[in-house]
């Protein structure tokens, strides 16, 4: 009888010590991420497609994938103006978009990119779990 005993509590501890640690592991699970930049192109200049090439090469190397929007049309919706262009990269998790936007590769490309447009702002969203 007393066998049964032990082998009923060694049955429990084992599943409440699994769900412990299956939680422990959900709750280290990195949310996907998505980086937007708002830019605005200087007058006159233009892109080179050699830098657009090298920026999104670059953000690929350190896990992002370009939602190819920058030369795609953006719609006012609400609130103030809509930029004039934006570029979407999506990402792994916030981790990844931060430090790649705070990269000597990325530091290094961005005088290029300075010559022909202007980042009025970029933020990285986190999607909801």
């Amino acid at each position: 009888m007393r066998t049964k005993y032990l082998m009923a509590l060694s049955l429990l501890s084992g599943i409440a010590i699994g769900g412990f640690a299956f939680q422990g592991l959900h709750a280290q699970t990195k949310l996907k991420a998505y980086s937007i930049g708002e830019i605005e192109p200087i007058a006159g200049a233009t892109v080179s497609p050699a830098y657009i090439e090298a920026a999104r090469r670059a953000l690929a190397e350190a896990g992002g994938r370009s939602m190819g929007t920058l030369k795609g049309r953006v719609f006012h919706a609400e609130g103030g103006p809509a930029p004039i262009s934006v570029a979407m990269t999506e990402w792994d998790s916030a981790d990844a978009a931060i430090a790649f936007f705070q990269s000597k590769v990325w530091k290094d490309l961005a005088p290029e990119g300075a010559k022909t447009a202007k980042t009025i702002r970029r933020y990285i969203v986190e999607v909801e779990k």
